[in-house]
């Protein structure tokens, strides 16, 4: 970290300005406790070597140690900006050395103003971060009513309609256990389930309750609207609760580029039991994919490897 050059430079001016003599500028950076290695580079510079420059270099030099000469460059700085000693300036020099400490003091009120700002986005943008990635507070009522709503839906008959709410039940948990939760949206010719965001990546979803198991060419679809996807590594999710073919798996596993992670009914009914987190499961299953290039990890299976860790 170093000191911005325009800053540097109204220092250096009012070093000279304002102490003059070498010996009295050399004692000055010592009092702000200029490391010695500094010190005697310094003294070992020409004897005509203009004060300007000589701090300048010991600007640079301090520059290079880091935080630490950071903040020995930052006590120069103070020390400069609350300057009160201008008795002793010869009355010859009193008049440019007062404008050069006013010209230090606006410099060093620009920066501090610029700092201040800098460090305010910053905590906004960690704030946005934090807020960002927040999990929501347990909420057992909000449980229940996951609970309560599969029930209804699992005792309907009409399929179409089972469908739907399965849908809408299947986003409000998204809602609930992810980063952020957009619900079903249309592109172009397509309709997606649902989208979420969770562990720095979008996530497309299918989601279908039918009589028919998902088979490769369902999965396929979905991972090709994740792949055309604009602006990222988007991955999917794809929510048979009847399962998927013997095929289908066979299709998926060992496969290297494979982002879609597969959930099931029973997967569901040990969320929603609380065996285990929506988000937990999505990160083991997605885990599987990475690591062991298998397309579907259930959740039982999981509970009890996790189990045994």
């Amino acid at each position: 970290m170093r000191l911005p050059q325009d800053l540097a430079n109204l220092l250096a001016v009012a070093i000279r300005d304002l102490i003059w003599y070498k010996r009295n500028v050399y004692s000055f950076l010592e009092e702000c406790s200029v490391p010695k290695s500094i010190m005697l580079e310094l003294q070992r510079m020409p004897r005509n070597t203009e004060t300007v420059k000589k701090v300048h270099y010991v600007l640079n030099q301090l520059a290079k140690k880091g935080e630490e000469g950071f903040e020995i460059s930052l006590r120069i700085l103070t020390k400069v900006y609350y300057w009160k000693d201008l008795h002793t300036v010869s009355h010859d020099r009193k008049e440019q050395a007062v404008q050069s400490l006013k010209a230090l003091r606006e410099g060093y009120d620009r920066y501090r103003a610029e700092r201040e700002h800098q460090r305010e986005k910053e905590k906004k943008m960690h704030a946005e971060r934090v807020q960002r990635i927040r999990i929501s507070g347990l909420d057992h009522g909000r449980f229940q009513a996951f609970r309560d709503e599969f029930d209804r839906i699992h005792a309907m008959t009409d399929p179409h309609q089972r469908g739907n709410l399965f849908e809408d039940l299947m986003n409000r948990i998204f809602d609930y256990y992810c980063e952020e939760s957009k619900g079903p949206f249309k592109r172009t010719g397509e309709q997606i389930d649902g989208a979420f965001y969770f562990d720095k990546h979008w996530y497309y979803v299918e989601i279908r309750w039918t009589k028919e198991q998902a088979s490769a060419a369902d999965v396929s679809v979905l991972r090709d609207r994740a792949k055309d996807a604009f602006g990222g590594d988007t991955k999917a999710l794809f929510i048979s609760f009847n399962g998927f073919t013997r095929e289908c798996l066979e299709s998926l596993r060992g496969k290297c580029d494979e982002r879609v992670v597969l959930m099931d009914g029973c997967d569901l009914h040990c969320v929603l039991d609380c065996q285990i987190a929506f988000d937990v499961l999505i990160a083991e299953k997605q885990g599987a994919v990475v690591q062991n290039r298998e397309p579907f990890v259930t959740a039982n299976e999981i509970i009890q490897t996790r189990g045994k860790k």
